[in-house]
């Protein structure tokens, strides 16, 4: 079943890529301490290119609650790097804090990723 899913995530970054919109990165700060306590810490930024679709949405369902809320929903193929609730992503150069993190699917080979982005 493993072939079956990397076969989907070819899919999947061949149609994000051809049906992308707009800009969309992925943005992660790393903070790295100091040599010596009294050294500022450095950072350090990493952006990846996303083919990506967007979609602006009042309310949505997790785990069975109704949430109501302003955001965008954004769905893309598997990055280099798995992303994290710490990461931004920059939607057409406006930074947006990630609230919530989905793998499609669940389990197993990670096909996409669905987003949740406060507006």
């Amino acid at each position: 079943m493993t072939g079956f899913y990397e076969e989907l995530r070819g899919v999947a970054d061949e149609l994000f890529g051809e049906f992308k919109q707009g800009s969309v990165q992925l943005r992660r700060v790393t903070t790295t301490p100091g040599p010596n306590e009294w050294d500022p810490p450095t950072e350090t930024t990493e952006t990846w290119e996303l083919g990506a679709a967007v979609k602006r949405v009042d309310q949505r369902y997790e785990n069975g609650i109704l949430i109501v809320q302003t955001g965008d929903i954004v769905t893309f193929a598997v990055p280099p790097v798995a992303p994290i609730l710490s990461d931004g992503l920059v939607i057409d150069g406006t930074l947006r804090a990630i609230t919530s993190l989905r793998p499609t699917p669940s389990a197993g080979t990670v096909v996409a990723w669905e987003v949740f982005c406060a507006a």
